[in-house]
C-alpha cells in the first residue's frame, strides 16, 4: 500500500488548492467529500481521483480503494486537506460540469429558481438541495453569490448538485432572457402585496430569492413581474433565505400536484 506522506507532495498541494476558489477554478474541479455521498457519485460526472485516507484504506473493500487514479494519504495528510472537523477517510476530485442557461430553458418542467447575492454557504446548498426535491428545472446563480463548488456548499447540497442542473450567470442578462422565453419572474419581496398562495404558479417561472440581509436589491427587483412575501404573524421580520425560499418552491410544487 503506497500511502502519501509529505505536506509537499504535488498532489496533496492541489488537494489543498481545491479548497480555493482560485484552485478549483484553475483545475475545473472540486472536491466532494464523505462516504456516502462520494460513492453515490452518478456516472456522468467525471471523477479525476479517488483520496483515502490510510485507516479508511484498510478498511475498506479492495476493489474500491485500488481504482484507477486513487491515492491513499497518511491520517495525518488527509485531515490536514479535508474541510471537515471528523474526516469521513474518502474524497473524490470530481470535474465541474455547469450546465448552460439554454439547458435549463429546455427543461419541459419550466420553473427556475434565481439565486441572486446568496452568501452562506449552507443556504446555498440547503436552497439547491430543495430545488431538487421540489422538482425545478435548475437554478441559476448569480456571479455575486457565494461558489457553489466549495466545500462548504457541496457538503450542504447533500449530493443534489449532482442531480439538477446549475449554472452562474449574470442575473440582468438571464432575467431578460427569461422574459424573452415567457417565463413570468417572481420576486421575494417584504414591500409585496401578496403572497404566494394568490398567485397562479403552474405557469412557467422562474423564482428570484435575494441576500440573505437584504434581501433583493431595487434594480433586480425592477425585472420582476410578480411580487410575493409570506404571511409572517407575531414578531417576525422576516425568515432565513433557505427557509423561504423552500416554503416558496413547495407552493409552487402543490400547485403543480393539483389535478
Amino acid at each position: 500500500m503506497n500511502i502519501i506522506t509529505s505536506p509537499h507532495n504535488n498532489l496533496v498541494k492541489k488537494l489543498k488548492s481545491l479548497s480555493t476558489g482560485k484552485g478549483r477554478k484553475r483545475f475545473g474541479e472540486f472536491i466532494a467529500e464523505g462516504n456516502k455521498f462520494v460513492l453515490n457519485i452518478p456516472k456522468g460526472w467525471e471523477v479525476a481521483q479517488m483520496v483515502f485516507s490510510e485507516s479508511y484504506a484498510r478498511k475498506a473493500n479492495s476493489e474500491i480503494i485500488y481504482t484507477a487514479g486513487s491515492i491513499i494519504l497518511s491520517d495525518h495528510i488527509f485531515s490536514a486537506v479535508s474541510d471537515t472537523v471528523t474526516p469521513s477517510g474518502v474524497i473524490a476530485v470530481v470535474k465541474i460540469n455547469e450546465f448552460s442557461v439554454e439547458h435549463i430553458l429546455s427543461c419541459p418542467k419550466k420553473f427556475i429558481v434565481l439565486a441572486c447575492n446568496l452568501q452562506d454557504p449552507g443556504n446555498m446548498g440547503t436552497l439547491i438541495r430543495t430545488a431538487n426535491a421540489a422538482g425545478a428545472s435548475g437554478v441559476i446563480v448569480s456571479k455575486d453569490s457565494v461558489d457553489i463548488w466549495s466545500p462548504k456548499v457541496v457538503r450542504a447540497t447533500a449530493g443534489s448538485l449532482f442531480n439538477i442542473p446549475i449554472t452562474t450567470a449574470d442575473i440582468e442578462a438571464v432575467v431578460k432572457i427569461l422574459k424573452n422565453n415567457g417565463y413570468t419572474l417572481i420576486a421575494a419581496d417584504l414591500s409585496a402585496d401578496k403572497t404566494p398562495y394568490q398567485v397562479n404558479l403552474k405557469r412557467p417561472l422562474a423564482l428570484m430569492i435575494g441576500n440573505e440581509a437584504n434581501g433583493l436589491c431595487n434594480e433586480i427587483i425592477a425585472f420582476s413581474d410578480i411580487k410575493v412575501k409570506l404571511p409572517m404573524f407575531g414578531d417576525v421580520e422576516s425568515l432565513n433565505a433557505s427557509i423561504a425560499s423552500g416554503i416558496l418552491m413547495y407552493e409552487v410544487l402543490r400547485q403543480r400536484m393539483e389535478t
